[in-house]
């Protein structure tokens, strides 16, 4: 009896770091969202860097566990794998290219049902635009969000289920983190549908889980392919606003299209096997 008590103890220990990396992401973000939601008076900038540091709670939270479960070495050697750019150049331009693919599509489909042409970027905004790639990736989520994301939960679960599973959980947790943001004024979220943007989320959350599980343990590539999908998606129309949600819709569906043939299709190869920070 007590052997078996034991024995389920060690199969069960590796989740007590995954649900440690939830909480504490979850309370770092969340909190710092009840304090942006307490505050009065024009204080736009201590607003705004509530919001960003907010954003800050999965990659923060995934530094610490990594950091508390390995020790200071083991956690240099895993932030070096996660960092570590030395991925097959085709994988930095498929990440990069696939989401304004799927967004000029759907900008497409969306002129075909009779909705209006975008607006063109000007020639002279293009240099600020390739600026605005810089700050996606520092402060627009990317890098507030991989190194739990990715860094962190997505080997910790492979280690235990396949990627698919995996990818599935992250999605599910990775919308309901989310949830704070929709109802903070100025935040992206604040403008979207959140039924449709849970879903768009668990969507790409199987791109990021495929895309990992061939090129991880670094999670280079998934810096791109979320700076990629953040940035392409306002410079091409595709967030909703008040008269304009269909390129929106549209993307989702592709991108449920596409991940539907990852999740169904058997895997050729895995290029890697992710390793898990604390395991």
């Amino acid at each position: 009896m007590h052997l078996a008590i034991r024995l389920e103890g060690a199969r069960l220990r590796w989740i007590r770091p995954i649900i440690g990396f939830l909480v504490l992401a979850s309370a770092w973000t969340w909190g710092l969202l009840f304090v942006d939601g307490t505050v009065t008076g024009d204080l736009p900038f201590f607003r705004g860097a509530l919001k960003v540091l907010a954003g800050f709670g999965p990659s923060l939270a995934g530094l610490v566990t990594a950091f508390l479960t390995l020790g200071p070495v083991g956690c240099r050697s895993w932030l070096a794998k996660c960092f570590n750019y030395r991925v097959s150049w085709h994988w930095y331009v498929l990440t990069f290219l696939t989401p304004p693919a799927l967004m000029v599509v759907a900008v497409g489909l969306n002129i075909a049902f009779g909705g209006a042409q975008p607006s063109f970027l000007p020639v002279d905004k293009i240099p600020t635009a390739i600026l605005n790639f810089g700050l996606v990736l520092l402060v627009g989520g990317p890098f507030g969000e991989e190194l739990g994301w990715r860094g962190y939960l997505t080997p910790a679960l492979t280690s235990r289920i396949n990627w698919r599973g995996a990818s599935l959980f992250v999605g599910v947790v990775w919308g309901l983190w989310h949830l704070p943001f929709f109802y903070s004024a100025g935040t992206l979220q604040a403008g979207l549908a959140i039924p449709t943007f849970l879903v768009n989320i668990l969507a790409g959350s199987v791109l990021f889980g495929w895309l990992y599980q061939r090129t991880g343990p670094s999670m280079v590539p998934c810096l791109v392919l979320h700076t990629s999908l953040n940035a392409w998606a306002g410079m091409l129309a595709i967030l909703p606003t008040e008269t304009s949600w269909r390129p929106y819709v549209l993307v989702t569906g592709l991108l449920l299209i596409a991940v539907g043939g990852l999740l169904i299709l058997p895997d050729s190869r895995v290029v890697t096997r992710p390793t898990h920070a604390g395991v």
